[in-house]
This record gives C-alpha cells, structure tokens and sequence, in this order.
C-alpha cells in the first residue's frame, strides 16, 4: 500500500487519485483479443474475485471503492462496468477486498477513520447477490490495535479466517491471522505468524514491513502469499506462508519461504497481490509493480497479471514478473507465440497471435512454405514482448528441411545475449534443447539436452520438445524418442525471440528452410503434438476373426477402422482378394457375401484394405478365410394326399434357396417353385396334383 504505513501520506493518495481518474477517462490500454499487454492499467492494491464467468476488479481513489467487471483480465482496462460501489469516506481508504462467500458479496478495506493513526480494517456486505450493492457496512473486524490490509479466506479445513497487517507497537507490521464465526465475525484473538526478520524482509526499514496477506487453498493445502519490505523500495516482494497440518492458529506450523516473486527490469517492486483462479482452472498472480526503478508507492504502479505455475507437491511457482509491454496469454491453450511462415513474399514473417510481425534479418528466401535461411547472417527478429511468460512449462515447435547441422544453430530463440530457452540443431543431426543460457533473471537450474533422433538433411521434420515441469520430451514427426528428468525453471529476459538464430553466446545461424514455428507456455501431450505436427498416419484395421458358413448363408462381417489425425480423414473400404460374389461397402466396411452351392466345401481367402484421404494417402489391409460348408441334401418327408392336394415336408440346412421340380415321365422336369431361405421345415402343396394321372416330385438347392 501507501508508503511508511505507520505514517499518513496524503499527499501520494492524492496523486493516486489524480492518476486513477486520469486512467478512467483513456479507458486503459489496447489488449489483444486472446493476450494481456502488461501493463493492464494504472492502479495499486489489486484484488480480483471470478464468478460466473467474469473478473470483479475492486480499487479505491482514497474516498470511493470502485468496482470494474470484465470477462478477461485483459478487458479490466476498458471494463463492461466501471462504477462506485461503496463511499466509505475520504480518510485513507485503502486496499479493498471483494469475496463472495455462500449467498453474499463482502467488501473488505482499511479505513483511517478519523486519520492514519487509527486505521482499521471494515467489513461490508451486500444486501442481495448483486455485485454492486447496496451494501450494509457492518463495522471494524478487529480493534485493538492498528490494522491494515485485511483479507478473509476459508481455508482447507473449511473455516473461515481474517487475515491482516497489523502493529501492536507501531515499530513493525506483521502478518496475523484470527478466527471467524462468519465472514464479518471474529471468533478468537489474532495470532502472529509472520514478522519481518530476514533479509529480504527488511529493505527500507524503518519500518520493517510483512503487509498484504492473502489466503488461498489448493488440494488440501493452505497458504498466505504476502508483501514484503518498503512499498517506497524497489525490493518490494512477495513472500510465501506455507501450512503443515490443518490448523492455522497454530504459529509454529507456518514455514516461510521468499522473495517468491522479485524485482526485475521493466517490473520493480512487485507485490500487493492477490490469487485468483478463472472458469478454466488457470491459476492467476494479480499484483502491482512499477515501470521505472525509484518510483515507489505513488501513483506510478501498475496492475499486472501472469499465471502461477505448480510445482510436484503441489507448491505455487510465481517465477517473476515479465517486463512492461510484454504479452501475457490469456487462453487455455496457452500459444505464446507462432509464424506460419507460409508467404510467399516480403519483409515481415506475420505471427497468428499475440505480438509483433517478425523483421527479416539479412536476406531469407520465401519457399512457398517455409523461409529459407543462409546459415551465415539470416534470421527474424520478433521483438522482446513475446515468451516472457514462458517460465515453468513448454512447447517449442517447428517443421525444419536443413541443408546442413550446425552446433547451437538457433531454431527458435528466446533472447539475444542471455537465453532462458532455444531449441537448436546439433552437428551429428540431433535436435538441442537449452534452458537458462546466461543465467537470465528469475530462473533455475539450466543445461543442455539432445534427442537421441538423428536427422538427415534436405528432409522435412517436425520436431518438438515439451517441458511439464518436471522431464523434457523430444519428438520427431509427432513420435517421442527421448525422455528425461530434469529440474528447471526459465528465466525472464526483455530480449527479442528469434527464428533462424542463436545469437547469445556465439551467432549460429539455421542453414534451410523453417516454417510453422510456436512456443506454447504448457507442456503438449503426445496426442497433441502428434496433432500439431500434421504428419499423416495410416489408419489402423480392427482384426477380424476367421469365419465359417454354409453355402447359401449370406456372411455380413463390419471392417472397423481408426484415424490418428484430427479432425479424423474420410476412410475408403476395398476388397482387395474376394471370391466371386463378395462386395464391400465403400464408406461403412461392411462385407456382405453370400455363397452359392458350387461354392460349398471350400476356404475363400479375403483381403480388405482401408485407405485415408490424406496427403500422401495411407492405408491398411489385412487378411482373413471364410471357409463355406458343404450342404445337406433335403429330405422330404410325410408326402400324402389330402383333400385332393398334394403335400410334402421339405428340411434341410438354414440358407439356401430350395427349388421345387415336377414330372410325369422322369425325363421332362418343369420347376414349379423356388423358395428363398425359406424357414425349415416348410410345407409345400400341389393343388394341381389331381390334374394329373401320374406325376414326380423332386426337390434340389439353387445352383
């Protein structure tokens, strides 16, 4: 908050108010449609609550809680509701809070009420479920002493709990933590559970500061993320309170560990957080920070948003804060940054998100796809605003036909004189993967990798690697051919990416042609990169058991088949070996065959072959026999004459057709009937018989 907590700064309150409104009347700054241009806006203390699929940004100008509604964080710059919820009065309000706690909005600020040295911490809560009120002011949460920043959160045993800065003696602010009956009632006395003793802690002093606590809980665990040293100093930052076991109020079970999110250049004294979670899972770091070093706590911080990484076990990872005009993705998919590089001609390579058409560097040839590069000078410059928000999780990507392996020659780049990540080429046709060259800011561990796939040149390949925070993944033409376990976390440098190049360290420049280049800022699973790398896969057959029949019997047998690709491709059904008779449908596989008697007593083999309608098709086959038994002959039996009528009993086997045959002299056969499958037995009867002196009956199966 406000600097020298302990002492009233009126005059920066009026310069926060000033910068605020002056804030209001641009509407902010542009954002992209799917990305954050950090900064998002002007503003100081920020606190975020998600519900029901948008973003509620609550702020004060030191008289009025002003309430912002968008449906990105991105959008809270230009917002669809901007409007003063709650006018506590002029006397230094600070630090609002807005949660939505079972069927009610509670707002949550530091009022100096009559002045600074007695300020408080007040509750209000709304009289409906309407975000912007009106509110009943329900009073001071705690009393005794002087309290800022106060913030409400149940935590993983369900209960809820006030959390604040607070100094008892004047000489130090401290993180204390008390029990609620409701989420405008305490239910005990505070307990400590942070003083500002370390190193990182203390930077400004006096005062020593532990100020803006905020509580969250994730898979069973509880922490308090809080602000740390003099908001005046450029080394205000986040520390981290992390709970072991279930109880709170127990002091002795908070480890402390910091600074969890620093300082960097383009981002200095970053902190007053807050942690919000939005309608797709992300977990998100909203704090303020400035632009300049020196600026401290008057009306130059800004509102910024990254997302928070998790580390095995189930720890928060804030990595650092990305420099000012960086672009920060907001969208599940997490594409950073990606260049076709499909034209045909010109100066520019044109990015399908966020950031900057990449500048062609020395002389790259268009191929129609893909852009050629030299090996000696050629490269894209895409500028510094785009991967800063890469530091936990990656997927680096691209199609690659080279003309030649260069150790370190950049494929795509993340820095010019430091490099937090590259993926490059190695001399013996492997691909390399390299976090952390330099020792850029913010990030942990570092090294070299390669795959253990060997490429050859003037050959197209997709290659990939992916990082889940824990093993790097080599892919080739969508199939992994390296696993490894590695610890590391990507630094933050305000350098450009690049594609065609490693400049940091030594200039190696790619020699071939690149196309489709993305950085992602998660981790793709096998299935998606196998997606991504556009690799066309055979479909694959369902096997299909031998077969028997009797001639006559009509075989239906349904071919199945699956399609790696996605959007799956049509499948096209033949029969490549079949006996005479047999047919196939094109689109659904089903075989229909029914034998004929001269077919009887014999093993058929069949051949059936699937085939994709991609570029170049592919296909599956595969074998199986239908072996046909031989008929019985019918049997006749009970022929008699009833009521002038002749009448037989005809059995046999199930499936053929039965044809019915008469004569008077043995010699001369007349067909009299054919009855198709008929169902056995069946009787027939001759209602001519009478017409004859002498007639013969027999009864034959269909050829």
């Amino acid at each position: 908050m406000n600097a020298g907590r302990i002492q009233p700064k009126t005059a920066v309150v009026f310069l926060i108010v000033g910068i605020f409104w002056l804030n209001l009347l641009l509407g902010g700054r542009a954002v992209h449609a799917a990305c954050i241009t950090e900064p998002i806006m002007q503003g100081q203390d920020p606190q975020v609550e998600f519900k029901d699929g948008y973003f509620y940004l609550v702020q004060s100008d030191g008289c009025n809680i002003w309430l912002r509604q968008s449906a990105t964080l991105g959008g809270l710059a230009t917002p669809v509701a901007n409007q003063v919820i709650l006018s506590p009065g002029c006397s230094n309000t600070w630090a609002p809070e807005i949660h939505w706690f079972s069927d009610r909005w509670y707002l949550y600020y530091s009022l100096g009420n009559p002045d600074h040295p007695n300020h408080r911490v007040y509750v209000a809560q709304s009289q409906g479920a309407a975000v912007t009120g009106p509110y009943t002011i329900k009073g001071v949460l705690f009393n005794d002493y002087w309290n800022i920043d106060g913030s409400v959160f149940v935590a993983a045993d369900g209960k809820y709990y006030f959390i604040f800065s607070g100094s008892p003696s004047g000489s130090q602010q401290n993180i204390y933590i008390a029990p609620m009956s409701n989420p405008y009632t305490l239910s005990g006395s505070p307990v400590m559970v942070s003083a500002p003793t370390q190193s990182w802690e203390i930077n400004g002093a006096p005062p020593a500061v532990n100020e803006g606590p905020f509580g969250f809980t994730r898979n069973g665990r509880t922490f308090i993320v809080y602000s740390a040293s003099g908001c005046w100093t450029d080394d205000y930052c986040l520390g981290l309170l992390t709970l072991a076991g279930t109880n709170p109020l127990n002091a002795a079970a908070w480890t402390k560990s910091g600074p969890v999110f620093s300082k960097q250049p383009g981002a200095y004294g970053p902190g007053h957080n807050c942690v919000v979670v939005d309608g797709s899972g992300q977990w998100w770091n909203i704090y303020h920070a400035n632009n300049l070093s020196g600026q401290g706590c008057g009306g130059y911080r800004q509102l910024r948003a990254q997302r928070i990484f998790w580390d095995v076990g189930n720890a928060p990872y804030f990595g650092a804060p990305v420099p000012t005009n960086s672009f920060v993705v907001e969208d599940t998919n997490w594409l950073a940054a990606q260049y076709p590089l499909t034209a045909t001609s010109g100066s520019i390579a044109t990015t399908t998100t966020c950031g900057p058409a990449g500048a062609l560097m020395g002389s790259p040839v268009w191929q129609n796809p893909g852009l050629h590069f030299n090996g000696t000078n050629d490269y894209i410059d895409c500028g510094p605003s785009l991967g800063n928000d890469v530091q936990s999780t990656l997927t680096l990507a691209a199609w690659i036909k080279a003309d030649a392996f260069i150790d370190w020659a950049g494929i795509v780049n993340k820095g010019i004189n430091i490099s937090p990540y590259a993926l490059q080429t190695w001399s013996d046709g492997s691909i390399r993967f390299t976090a952390n060259w330099g020792g850029p800011g913010g990030g942990v561990g570092g090294g070299s990798w390669n795959s253990t796939a060997k490429l050859a040149t003037n050959q197209w390949y997709h290659v990939a690697v992916t990082y889940d925070g824990a093993t790097i993944r080599f892919y080739t033409n969508g199939v992994l051919n390296l696993a490894t376990n590695v610890t590391v976390r990507f630094g933050v440098v305000n350098e450009s990416m690049t594609i065609g190049a490693d400049l940091p360290g030594g200039d190696e420049y790619f020699k071939g042609t690149i196309r489709d280049v993305r950085v992602y800022g998660r981790a793709l699973s096998a299935a998606e990169i196998d997606v991504i790398s556009g690799v066309n896969h055979a479909p694959v057959l369902a096997p299909v058991a031998n077969q028997t029949i009797s001639a006559g019997q009509t075989l239906l047998v349904t071919n199945t088949a699956t399609d790696a690709e996605a959007p799956p491709q049509l499948l096209l059904y033949t029969l490549l070996n079949k006996p005479d008779g047999a047919g196939i449908g094109t689109l659904n596989g089903v075989l229909s065959w029914r034998p004929s008697s001269a077919q009887a007593d014999s093993t058929n083999a069949f051949t059936v072959r699937v085939a994709d309608t991609g570029t170049p098709s592919l296909s599956a086959t595969q074998s199986f026999l239908v072996t046909v038994g031989k008929l019985a002959l019918p049997v006749v039996s009970a022929p008699a004459l009833s009521n002038d009528f002749f009448q037989m009993t005809v059995n046999g086997d199930f499936g053929p057709d039965y044809q019915i045959w008469s004569s008077t002299n043995l010699t001369d056969w007349r067909m009299l009937q054919q009855s198709n499958s008929p169902r056995l037995p069946f009787v027939w009867t001759d209602e001519n018989a009478t017409n004859f002196s002498t007639r013969f009956y027999r009864v034959q199966l269909s050829p």
